[in-house]
């Protein structure tokens, strides 16, 4: 549904491109679903907007999930950002400068 369009949320179209989904945490009872979400180059703002129109269109997500998939029970999708990527990059980036000053002190 995302990659083809097909959410008429207007916090959602557009981005389909942007949207990554990262994994899915289901309970034991499959009563739940976690879906995590990364969004590529947006804002904070956006985000929370694109997560919104999401959790809007999470009726028509799982009745259509309910088609594709042969489960007793379709969990309940709850859409939430995954910002372990954006952690990672910061990290990466904390890394990035110290190895930088280590640099720069044994060429002093």
């Amino acid at each position: 549904m995302l990659l083809f369009g097909r959410i008429r949320d207007p916090r959602v179209q557009g981005k389909a491109g942007m949207i990554g989904l990262t994994g899915v945490k289901v309970t034991a009872d499959f009563s739940q679903a976690r879906v995590f979400v990364d969004l590529q180059g947006c804002t904070d703002k956006e985000t929370d907007r694109v997560i919104a129109g999401l959790t809007s269109a999470a009726g028509p997500i799982r009745r259509e999930l309910g088609k594709k998939v042969q489960l007793r029970r379709v969990p309940e999708l709850i859409f939430e950002r995954d910002a372990s990527i954006d952690r990672g990059l910061a990290i990466e980036r904390v890394l990035a400068e110290l190895r930088d000053e280590s640099k720069a002190e044994d060429e002093s």
